[in-house]
């Protein structure tokens, strides 16, 4: 090869290697870039992650709903009386029956469990036209086994029952992988055949879970992990959140994330095609923004708060509403303030809606937690089954209307030298009270009332004064709920003592009603529960 030729194939060679070079620099670039945004909200995780914690495999449910149909190896409690008697537990064997004496087998397999007692007494009845009656009951539920396996932490074969939920099997398994694994996505096999598609944002946004009843040898399996978008900032739900198909709305997320109201602007950076692409745009505008895989959305409060208003009510002259600048403290509103002769200004009450929410978030916090705890107890014995039945439907009850209480959010001043530094909130309710002469009796006594106090009166007269406890009293410890928002438990050792400094005009004794559970541990969760109650809302709840 001549010198010539030589130097135009180097050429040649150099430029080749150049241009690869090049095309890998800007590959590289794109996929740091691709990284960058990918990992940007990989410190997030992902939405319904701490469903698997063990609260579910931890609490197997042996119980059964009225559409629960009855299949092979079910046990049904059977009794007859009248002029034949039998009683015993039959097993339904493996053509679908039991069989009952003198009446022959019975096909139960597939009948409703809230159908199951009329369908065996019709059954009964083609015998014994009269004088005979019958009483079925499903005693307990079949052990099945399950696959548990795709994207989770634990593939493998699962014991439980056949009235378990889907969440019990995954979270025996571990749970969903959390790089992997679809929380969207999830199918339950039958035969090779698919039986139902869950998607576990329904039941963690809106609590729908579909009522399955699975067999031995059924799957299920988690597919692998959708696209996702992950999102942070002025929402109520931080976290990474999957979307099936190419693209996503953020509205769908907010669907499941749920902004704050304060939220206002969205700050969007994704990768679409080739390119990197940032934007930030007014929350109305940007919920419309087609959101690709890898997403990162950060919604933020951008306003200028330059005041704010807060009502004053009670014995005061003056405006109902005050407006302050952002950043006044409550001396300031004191300040300017003109209070009427009658005025207690040492008994300010404030009330704070951000405060009476975080209530209200503590109390069905509470009240979910002692739902779970009356449902999931197992009975040890035959004779704990009607007791814990009982318990429950009281308990129910309770909660029903435990869920009604609005707590009222009062900031509590006294007792607070820089109460005054305290920085006033928008929408702030401040009352100023009448200086009281009367004590208040409420709760569980006979004739709830108000008295004028009286300092040389002890706790157990003015309970007296009040026409005693009622039946329904819890007579060992009351509450005092004071003016200012403080509050005093005061035992019974006391009831008789002259309480002074403890007993003031205006005070609230409230009796609160005796818990009468099976379970100790209920006992003292309800008991706690309406002592919350009754100090956030100033009432009693009745149990």
């Amino acid at each position: 090869m001549t010198n010539k030729r030589m130097t135009s194939w180097v050429v040649a060679v150099l430029a080749v290697v150049s241009l690869c070079a090049n095309v890998y620099a800007l590959d590289t670039q794109q996929l740091n870039k691709n990284q960058q945004q990918i990992s940007a909200g990989n410190h997030l995780p992902a939405f319904g992650e701490s469903l698997f914690k063990g609260a579910f495999k931890d609490q197997p449910f042996r119980g059964f709903n009225g559409g629960y149909r009855v299949t092979v190896g079910d046990q049904i409690a059977l009794q007859l009386w009248g002029a034949y008697s039998f009683s015993a537990v039959l097993t339904v064997d493996a053509q679908g029956n039991i069989f009952i004496p003198e009446v022959g087998p019975v096909r139960v397999a597939g009948v409703a469990n809230g159908e199951l007692n009329a369908f065996v007494l019709r059954h009964v009845k083609r015998v014994f036209k009269n004088n005979v009656q019958a009483y079925a009951n499903l005693e307990a539920s079949q052990p099945v086994k399950v696959f548990v396996t795709g994207f989770v932490e634990s593939p493998g074969l699962y014991p439980g029952f056949s009235s378990d939920s889907v969440l019990y099997y995954l979270d025996s398994a571990g749970g969903i992988s959390r790089q992997s694994g679809s929380y969207i996505d999830i199918k339950v096999l039958r035969q090779g055949k698919e039986l139902q598609r869950i998607n576990l944002y329904s039941f963690l946004v809106e609590g729908q879970m579909p009522a399955l009843q699975l067999r031995n040898g059924d799957s299920i399996v988690v597919g692998p992990r959708q696209g996702y978008i992950s999102i942070e900032g002025a929402v109520q739900e931080s976290g990474q959140i999957e979307f099936i198909g190419p693209t996503t709305s953020l509205s769908e997320v907010l669907m499941v994330a749920k902004p704050n109201p304060q939220a206002n602007f969205a700050r969007v950076t994704q990768v679409i095609g080739s390119q990197q692409q940032a934007s930030y745009l007014p929350l109305e505008e940007a919920i419309s923004t087609p959101l690709h895989p890898g997403a990162h959305v950060e919604l933020v409060s951008d306003s200028e708060v330059t005041s704010i208003s807060v009502r004053v009510s009670g014995e005061v002259n003056g405006p109902a509403a005050y407006v302050l600048p952002y950043g006044a403290t409550l001396q300031d509103l004191l300040d300017k303030l003109r209070y009427r002769d009658n005025a207690d200004p040492f008994s300010l009450q404030l009330y704070r809606k951000s405060v009476a929410k975080k209530q209200k978030v503590a109390l069905e916090r509470s009240l979910d937690a002692l739902e779970m705890e009356a449902l999931t107890r197992q009975p040890t014995t035959t004779a704990d089954q009607a007791s814990i039945k009982d318990t429950a439907s009281m308990i129910q009850n309770f909660i029903a209307k435990a869920r009604n209480a609005q707590p009222r959010g009062q900031v509590v001043l006294a007792n607070n030298a820089k109460a005054g530094e305290m920085l006033l909130e928008d929408g702030d309710s401040l009352i100023v009270p009448l200086r009281a002469s009367t004590v208040s009796v409420v709760g569980e006594v006979v004739f709830p009332t108000s008295l004028v106090f009286n300092e040389r009166h002890t706790l157990e007269d003015y309970i007296e004064l009040a026409g005693g406890f009622s039946n329904n009293a819890n007579t060992d410890e009351l509450v005092v709920l004071h003016m200012d928002g403080t509050i005093s438990r005061i035992k019974k050792r006391k009831f008789n003592n002259r309480l002074n400094g403890v007993l003031r005009p205006g005070d609230e004794i409230m009796i609160m009603p005796e818990i009468q559970a099976s379970e100790l541990q209920v006992t003292k969760d309800v008991t706690e529960i309406l002592y919350r109650i009754a100090v956030g809302t100033a009432a009693v709840l009745s149990f």
